[in-house]
């Protein structure tokens, strides 16, 4: 279930208690904001923080530089929290989870899922930081680990403009080893991940059109007109268009008609 939580200028602990009992994670992308680690610290000014960039230690470690870090927070008025409350969701930098279980081994569960088997031997990344990603692949598709890592996400969606909680469906009776299963490559996370791609195209090209031709999609809001830009996106790979470029020159050849 994903409902809605609360509109993204608001922080979504206003309207669920912080948990008392259960560690709450900040999980920051790299890929969208520079020079995260520095700016985890600016936003912590004067104050400790407890942050780990993902890719430390790891095979991935040479990328550093876009890596996800994940925060563990220290309550509602974390500063850390402040300061990606003020740009962060809205531009669907990072997203908030709480943990069913203690602070590295969650970390660790995180960290296995950094990428995915797509054949024997051939590991590619996940952008596992993105919310949209996080939505589908935490949210929605993996239910079968012998740890379950994480009792509910709080994930921003700009389309909504809106926080949603997300609850990952029971896990499966299992054993409790260090490390979950390898993530592997299966026709829900494929199709997850091209779902993934196309609102990536999509919300590029919304962000490049001006307001008379968000207009003739439904609305000067994404929320109105995104149903027609993703109709229309749809349309335009079948079509055969393989690039955001030539996305949009169909787009242009096929807006609606204004009287």
């Amino acid at each position: 279930m994903n409902p809605d939580c609360c509109p993204l200028s608001e922080s979504p602990f206003t309207h669920f208690n912080w948990p008392d009992h259960h560690p709450v994670g900040l999980v920051l992308d790299g890929v969208a904001i520079p020079d995260l680690g520095e700016q985890i610290y600016q936003w912590a000014g004067d104050q400790s923080v407890n942050a780990e960039c993902l890719f430390a230690e790891t095979r991935w470690e040479a990328v550093s530089a876009l890596s996800p870090w994940l925060v563990w927070l220290s309550g509602p008025e974390d500063p850390v929290l402040k300061g990606f409350l003020e740009l962060g969701p809205a531009r669907e930098q990072g997203y908030l989870l709480v943990s069913d279980t203690d602070r590295t081994t969650c970390s660790r569960w995180i960290q296995s899922h950094l990428q995915i088997e797509m054949a024997p031997g051939c590991e590619e990344l996940v952008r596992i930081a993105h919310p949209a990603i996080a939505r589908t692949v935490i949210g929605g598709n993996l239910p079968r680990f012998p740890v379950r890592a994480i009792e509910r996400l709080m994930i921003p969606d700009s389309i909504s403009g809106q926080w949603h909680l997300v609850e990952p469906p029971a896990v499966q009776p299992g054993t409790t080893g260090d490390q979950p299963e390898k993530m592997m490559a299966s026709p829900d996370l494929k199709s997850a991940f091209d779902a993934f791609n196309r609102r990536k195209d999509a919300l590029q090209i919304w962000n490049s059109l001006d307001e008379s031709v968000r207009k003739q999609l439904g609305g000067s809001e994404l929320i109105d007109a995104y149903p027609l830009l993703r109709s229309v996106l749809d349309k335009a790979i079948i079509n055969g268009c393989n690039s955001v470029r030539e996305i949009m020159q169909f787009l242009f050849a096929n807006l609606p008609r204004t009287s």
